[in-house]
């Protein structure tokens, strides 16, 4: 746990695709379609049972991260301790090689619940504990939240990783505009996680439904826009 396979645009149709249209700067929504159209290995590893064990950790959090908070000197240690049981629970499935990118978005949602845009080291566990249980929302809602950090950090990665080709030949972009785009990319895939419904009625349902709810945000997340009439 804790690492993760690059996949690094691979010579095949569907990510020669997706470089093409970071580098022709294609309309944004075609880039978001090949990003998604593209990760046919990511899909299957962010789908994988010790993700899904991940995302069942949150499920639970919902439920019991604002008492951790109240009872911790520190907000920080609360997730911390969070974190540390849902990374030993994975471990009991086959490895994955999104885990990194699971771990980050389960420290980020749970970080940006308890803090909003206060930094969370700013605040004491009470503070943190009810700005959390203001902000958490519905289970399903949570879920459906840590699914779109989930595939922000995915749209991240595979377009970061990408940088060397923006910045060189003819239509070369500037650090800063690959930066924007990266940003622009994983703002909309994060929209995308976070408008697709995960069950959220037990731990044991939300790994059951796990796999369909990635699936389905990967197909939301390839389709392009219906052409107006």
């Amino acid at each position: 746990m804790g690492t993760s396979t690059s996949f690094r645009a691979p010579a095949v149709p569907r990510w020669q695709a997706f470089t093409t249209a970071l580098q022709q700067q294609l309309p944004f929504e075609r880039v978001q379609s090949e990003l998604f159209n593209a990760g046919h290995d990511w899909q299957a590893a962010l789908a994988e049972p010790a993700i899904a064990t991940f995302a069942a950790a949150i499920f639970e959090a919902h439920a019991t991260l604002a008492e951790r908070l109240r009872a911790s000197e520190r907000p920080e240690q609360a997730i911390q301790q969070v974190l540390s049981s849902a990374r030993e629970a994975a471990t009991a499935e086959p490895p994955s090689a999104a885990a990194a990118l699971a771990e980050r978005a389960f420290v980020a949602m749970l970080t940006r619940t308890a803090a909003g845009d206060t930094a969370l080291a700013a605040l004491d566990g009470a503070a943190a504990a009810e700005r959390f249980s203001a902000a958490r929302g519905s289970p399903d809602r949570f879920l459906s939240g840590y699914l779109g950090e989930l595939l922000g950090q995915y749209a991240r990665h595979v377009t970061a990783r990408e940088v060397g080709r923006l910045t060189e030949g003819e239509r070369a972009m500037s650090v800063r505009q690959t930066r924007a785009l990266t940003r622009e990319l994983a703002a909309a895939a994060t929209e995308i996680g976070r408008a697709t419904e995960v069950s959220a009625g037990s731990a044991d349902a939300v790994r059951a439904a796990w796999s369909e709810a990635v699936s389905g945000a990967f197909v939301r997340g390839a389709r392009l826009p219906e052409a107006r009439a």
